[in-house]
């Protein structure tokens, strides 16, 4: 008997390659988000991402994001897309794109905290994995070496240390997350908040998930220990970010805005706001938006760059090319962090309208140059990627 058990064991060695002795955890003091060679810049094209299950649910397992077309792309023509009533979308679905400097790497838009406590997205170059939507979420936990990664752009992980996805499912636009009881420990009901916020829009950066529910240890959590619901389905239409609205009143509509933030003393940032907005036809929302993007943001954490003044006039669609213009005030200012500001506001804030995929500006009407030098005056693709200042 001892000779076959002995037998027995050997050809497990040789099977495994002993790979069960010593073996090193993936997770173990390795970077989550693994540093690819290169940095693409605004590509179109969503990248695959695989969800994993979630224990007594691995029937609904699905991929989180099939390779389709432009991230800003729709189907819908433009008469449809101004009187369809569903003009904003908040970016949902928008935050993957293809690396055509790296086939084996995608990007990915993850959302971090700055030291003011802003939610920062930062497209990121990530390996291409089977579990990619998980990976996304696990590279917001706040562990060693993702701090250090973080550091020098003055950015932090918004998740407790220590937590765990334990599993995940994707089907019909739905994704139920499960984390480790370890999700539980955020110090404060705020930091509840900004974690909460990072994984919703962290999620709903792939085209195919556009509701996020959350449970702990396989339970379903009305509330977090500081006292934040987390109850329900979370999406962009009720989770708003960096702002301090909670809920959509009576007669608005949410629609999240880009300013600027002063991230350190080496990166300026994009941030998205969620503000109110009142309800008006489809047609006016553009004008409605920009207007409000003009005004002087309360407090001192982030700013606008585009002039006092400055109105959109119109908003003309033309299949996914949305052709706006400008009144003259758009021009009143000096300098090329300024210019490249105000064309950042701009695209990413109309980004967050549904089905536009190009945008061409004009000003008075007219084809023109703006004061430094930019060239806006064709239609030039709405940008895919957000921050993207790591891993160059």
């Amino acid at each position: 008997m001892k000779r076959i058990l002995s037998m027995v064991l050997i050809v497990m060695l040789i099977t495994t390659g002993c790979s069960f002795i010593g073996q090193k955890d993936k997770g173990d003091d390795e970077p989550i988000i693994p540093v690819a060679i290169d940095s693409a810049g605004n590509q179109d094209i969503q990248a695959n991402a695989a969800a994993a299950s979630v224990p007594g649910n691995s029937s609904n397992e699905e991929t989180a994001a099939n390779p389709t077309a432009s991230s800003s792309a729709s189907s819908e023509n433009s008469g449809d897309l101004l009187g369809s009533g569903v003009l904003i979308d908040n970016g949902t679905g928008k935050g993957v794109a293809s690396n055509s400097g790296d086939k084996n790497s995608i990007l990915l838009t993850l959302y971090y905290r700055d030291k003011d406590g802003l939610l920062i997205p930062v497209t990121r170059n990530v390996l291409k994995q089977e579990g990619l939507a998980k990976a996304a979420v696990s590279g917001l936990v706040n562990e060693p070496v993702t701090r250090e990664q973080l550091d020098y752009y003055g950015l932090y992980p918004v998740l407790p240390q220590g937590t765990k996805i334990k599993g995940m499912t994707i089907k019909n636009g739905s994704a139920v997350i499960d984390f480790s009881k370890e999700f539980m420990d955020f110090a404060t009901k705020e930091d509840e908040k900004l974690g909460i916020t990072s994984v919703v829009y962290t999620l709903t950066c792939f085209k195919t998930i556009s509701d996020v529910s959350i449970r702990v240890d396989g339970r379903t959590i009305n509330t977090l220990n500081n006292g934040t619901d987390i109850s329900g389905i979370k999406n962009r239409d009720n989770t708003f970010i960096n702002s301090g609205e909670t809920e959509v009143q009576a007669g608005y509509v949410k629609c999240d805005l880009y300013y600027m933030t002063t991230g350190n003393e080496k990166y300026n940032y994009m941030v998205p706001v969620s503000t109110l907005v009142q309800k008006t036809d489809d047609s006016q929302m553009p004008a409605v938006i920009f207007a409000e993007l003009t005004k002087k943001p309360d407090g001192e954490k982030y700013y606008t760059t585009l002039p006092e003044g400055t109105k959109l006039l119109s908003c003309n669609m033309q299949d996914n090319l949305a052709v706006l213009d400008f009144s003259s005030q758009l021009t009143n200012y000096g300098g090329n962090e300024k210019e490249n500001g105000l064309l950042n506001q701009i695209y990413y804030t109309l980004n967050q309208l549904r089905g536009i995929a190009k945008a061409k500006i004009l000003v008075d009407g007219k084809e023109t140059t703006l004061p430094e030098g930019s060239e806006i005056a064709f239609a030039k693709t709405l940008p895919a990627t957000f921050n993207a200042v790591m891993d160059n």
